[in-house]
């Protein structure tokens, strides 16, 4: 009989999808709770016996879970990382590693739509859901070549994921956000989780599904002219305020007065966007893990040009030198201003290399930096006339790298963190916002850990017409379009993902 395996059944669009499967003659496996998922071995170990038989996999993500940037525990941040990202990448690698040896399967990820919309103070939740999407990405690109069919489902919002937020308008009355003006069951999916186990739907492999009956495309009720007006129910709202108000609230001070601190920028991208701060006047935080001596000599360079900057090293891993680390800065000039979040780390590791405490690593440098340094800046930063926070991203956030799962993880994770801390700071009026940065000219990646990476590449997929068009992003450009940002025409923007590439995604 074919077996389809389940690895979480907490939620009820996984237990209707269980049952369901076993209506159409599947036999269903589900994966113990006494097996952690993130247990590589005792995972495969589990799963030998149904190896034969396997035909798919169905990995739920775990129920949402909500709470303020400022309100997140050590303990509640290692769970969802758990049991969100590093769960998904070891069940990624040994069910796939089974389907690549048996050339056939399907790996499908029932997961949200809040991989792409803020839950609103889902940080726990949405950051795992837009890294799992870049898993799905990266892993049809290792895999799909021995024909496993990679499926990323993105199910909307159902009656059992009512009251999640009391920030995200998605929440406020969601039945009214659907077409046909009703929730759909949690059973709407199944038909969809049956048809992507078929060989008959691997020319979807790789590409996001929007299965949320409409709800994200939504607007408004579209009636003819001679239909009478629909009622449409209202519980009220609060008092909006003046949009020039906020306009003026988030006007820079001049002359400048602003103080910067800049993660990860004693060298590479971080150093060019504290060379263009300083030369407008901001004041900078040089941070830096490593190679200090590099970012003692940008110090120097900054204070030569009439900058103001200091250097101070800190691993943003642990919040409690980040927390000294903002309060230096604080005795130093008395306010924060401006974070920008760029520290980060890129092992190039292909995913079957991967280990969850490989992942682990990456994942507290990547996205637990930023989250650390939020917490501790943000005090500050809400006193600001013109606060601003920016998160260094990169197009790995949703196009795959196909050289390292583990970095677009992390990068589709902080395209999520930008969008939730965004919806979450409007009422504080800071705008929060990601740079989607392409192939950067920087001096070196630090702790490229694979030695022996490399990639191959047709040939003959080079158009020798276009190398005029190919180069590289400098890391002032970064800083220029930073500097707008910071401006009162940039406080237009907030929770968005700003792709700076050169043009290089386009072909």
């Amino acid at each position: 009989m074919k077996t389809v395996i389940m690895t979480d059944l907490r939620t009820r669009a996984a237990q209707e999808a269980a049952e369901y499967l076993k209506m159409q003659g599947y036999a269903v496996q589900i994966v113990p709770e006494d097996i952690p998922l993130w247990d590589e071995a005792a995972l495969s170990a589990w799963a030998e016996p149904f190896r034969d038989a396997l035909i798919g996999v169905i990995h739920p993500a775990p129920p949402v879970q909500t709470c303020g940037i400022l309100e997140i525990t050590p303990e509640a941040w290692d769970r969802a990382a758990l049991e969100g990202p590093v769960a998904a990448l070891i069940v990624t690698k040994v069910f796939c590693g089974i389907f690549r040896k048996k050339r056939q399967g399907a790996m499908i990820y029932l997961n949200s739509i809040h991989a792409e919309k803020p839950v609103g103070k889902g940080y726990l939740y949405s950051l795992g859901c837009g890294a799992v999407e870049m898993l799905a990405k990266e892993a049809c690109q290792d895999y799909g070549a021995d024909r496993v069919g990679v499926y990323f489902v993105e199910r909307g919002i159902l009656p059992e994921d009512q009251g999640q937020s009391d920030v995200s308008a998605l929440y406020f009355n969601p039945q009214y956000r659907y077409p046909d003006q009703k929730m759909p069951e949690e059973s709407y999916l199944n038909g969809l989780l049956a048809f992507l186990l078929t060989p008959a739907a691997l020319p979807l492999s790789g590409s996001p599904l929007q299965a949320d009956a409409g709800m994200v495309g939504f607007y408004y009720f579209h009636r003819a002219q001679d239909e009478p007006p629909r009622e449409i129910p209202t519980t009220g709202g609060k008092n909006r305020r003046d949009p020039q108000e906020i306009a003026d609230a988030l006007r820079p001070e001049e002359p400048e007065e602003r103080v910067a601190l800049v993660t990860g920028s004693g060298k590479g991208v971080g150093a060019g966007v504290v060379r263009v701060l300083a030369r407008h006047g901001v004041r900078c935080c040089i941070n830096c893990r490593t190679h200090p001596e590099m970012a003692a000599e940008l110090e120097q360079e900054v204070l030569a040009a009439d900058g103001e900057a200091f250097v101070y090293q800190a691993d943003v891993t642990d919040p409690a030198q980040v927390r000294a680390m903002v309060e230096t800065v604080i005795k130093r000039y008395g306010r924060l201003d401006i974070l920008v979040n760029n520290a980060a780390l890129q092992p190039n590791q292909f995913l079957d290399e991967y280990t969850a405490e490989d992942f682990r690593s990456l994942w507290e440098t990547n996205i637990g930096g930023y989250v650390n340094a939020v917490r501790a800046a943000l005090p500050y930063i809400r006193k600001s006339p013109a606060g601003r926070i920016v998160d260094m991203s990169s197009i790995h956030g949703k196009r795959p790298t196909v050289f390292d799962v583990g970095y677009a993880m992390t990068k589709g994770a902080i395209r999520m963190f930008t969008r939730e801390l965004a919806l979450e700071l409007l009422v504080d009026q800071i705008p929060v916002n990601a740079i989607d940065l392409g192939a950067c000219k920087i001096e070196f990646k630090t702790e490229e850990r694979n030695g022996s990476f490399s990639m191959l590449k047709y040939a003959d997929t080079h158009n020798p017409q276009m190398p005029e068009y190919q180069r590289y992003v400098l890391p002032e450009e970064v800083g220029h379009l930073i500097w707008f940002l910071l401006s009162r025409p940039g406080s237009a923007l907030t929770g968005d993902g700003i792709r700076v590439d050169r043009g290089n995604t386009l072909y």
